[in-house]
C-alpha cells in the first residue's frame, strides 16, 4: 500500500512538472511584445515604403496589442536604415521593412560595407511583389522595344532614359539593356520615379524605368507606353507587354518588400512577428491597397525570404560586374 501510495505520489509530482513546462512553453511563446515595437524604414517619409511601413505597423500592432513606432532612417540607397536595423540588439522590439534593392542590389555598389545582408539580417517574412517597366511618352514616334533600339544604333548617343537614382534598379535595367542590344542609351538620374517621369513627358529624356503602379497610373492618364518589363514573367497590369527575356535579354526579377529583423531574434519573437505580418498582408486593407500601388500582395516564411534575398543577391551582383558599373 505505501508503495503504491509512493508510486501516485510520484506521478502527482510528474505531472505537476509537466504543468509547469508547458506553462512557460506557452507563457514563452506568447509573452513577446510587452513593449513597443521600432519598425525602421530605410527611405523618407511619404514615399513608398515609408507609405507600406506604415499600413503594415497599424495592422499589425492591433494583432500584437503594443504600438509599432514607425522611424525614418535614409542614406546610403538605403542602407544606413538596414544597417541600423542589423546593428540592434536582437530582442524583436526593431525591425525594419525592406526592398529588394536596399539588400540584393546597393551592397554590391558601396565600397565600405555596413553589414552582411546574407548573415546580418534576418527575414521575417513578404509584404509584396511587383516589377519595373520601361516606358516612353505616349506621343513618341518609339512605338516598340525593337523601335527604340533601332533608333539608338542609328543615333548612337543621342537618346536617354532616366531613373530614380544613380545605381537604382532602374538605372541597373538600363544599363543590363544597354549591353544586351549593343547600344549607349544614355542614363540621367532623378531623385524619383515621378521625377523622372515628368522629365520625360516635358521633353527632357526619351525613355523611363519606373514601377508597375507608376506606369500603370500615366497608362490609364493616357500620358505613357510601356514598351517591356523586367520582371520574369508578364504583369498582369501590362498582360500584352513582354518581358526583358522574351525579348532576348537574359534577366528578370521581380521588385520586392519584406519585413526582418536583426539576426538572432529569439525563435518565439520571430514566430510571433511572421504569423502576425502574415495575418496583416492577407487582410482586405492591405490587400486592396497594394494593388492599388500597383503590387501584389504576397506573404513567405522566413526561409522563402531567405532564398529570394540570396538569388537576388548573386543575380544584381553578376550584372553589375557585366555592365561595368562602379562601386563608390
Amino acid at each position: 500500500m505505501n508503495v503504491m501510495k509512493k508510486h501516485i505520489a510520484r506521478l502527482i509530482s510528474l505531472a505537476a512538472l509537466c504543468c509547469i513546462y508547458v506553462s512557460a512553453t506557452a507563457q514563452a511563446e506568447t509573452g513577446f511584445p510587452v513593449r513597443p515595437i521600432r519598425l525602421v524604414v530605410p527611405a523618407s517619409a511619404g514615399g513608398e515604403p515609408d507609405i507600406l511601413a506604415r499600413l503594415v505597423a497599424r495592422q499589425m500592432s492591433v494583432d500584437l496589442r503594443q504600438p509599432i513606432v514607425v522611424e525614418n532612417k535614409v542614406g546610403a540607397s538605403g542602407l544606413i536604415g538596414v544597417a541600423s536595423v542589423a546593428n540592434a540588439k536582437a530582442d524583436g522590439y526593431t525591425i525594419g521593412i525592406v526592398y529588394q534593392a536596399a539588400l540584393a542590389l546597393s551592397p554590391h555598389l558601396i565600397a565600405k560595407r555596413l553589414f552582411d545582408p546574407l548573415a546580418d539580417i534576418a527575414p521575417i517574412g513578404l509584404i509584396s511583389v511587383s516589377g519595373n517597366a520601361l516606358m516612353v511618352p505616349k506621343n513618341s514616334p518609339i512605338t516598340s522595344y525593337a523601335d527604340l533600339i533601332a533608333r539608338a544604333k542609328s543615333s548612337p548617343g543621342k537618346l536617354s532614359f532616366g531613373s530614380w537614382g544613380e545605381g537604382s534598379a532602374g538605372h541597373i535595367s538600363g544599363e543590363v539593356m544597354n549591353k544586351a542590344a549593343g547600344v549607349n542609351i544614355l542614363h540621367i538620374p532623378y531623385k524619383g520615379s515621378s521625377e523622372s517621369v515628368m522629365a520625360m513627358l516635358g521633353g527632357e529624356i526619351d525613355a523611363v524605368f519606373g514601377g508597375w503602379g507608376l506606369a500603370s497610373t500615366q497608362v490609364k492618364a493616357g500620358k505613357v507606353r510601356v514598351l517591356a518589363v523586367t520582371s520574369p514573367q508578364r504583369s498582369p497590369m501590362f498582360p500584352s507587354v513582354p518581358t526583358f527575356r522574351e525579348l532576348g535579354i537574359q534577366f528578370g526579377l521581380n521588385s520586392w518588400y519584406g519585413l526582418v529583423a536583426p539576426a538572432g531574434v529569439p525563435p518565439d519573437a520571430m514566430r510571433r512577428l511572421e504569423e502576425s505580418l502574415r495575418r496583416a498582408v492577407n487582410g482586405p486593407e492591405i490587400a486592396e491597397r497594394l494593388q492599388g500601388m500597383g503590387m501584389l500582395p504576397q506573404t513567405s516564411t522566413p526561409a522563402e525570404l531567405r532564398d529570394r534575398i540570396r538569388s537576388d543577391y548573386d543575380t544584381w551582383g553578376k550584372k553589375i560586374a557585366e555592365t561595368g558599373i562602379q562601386v563608390h
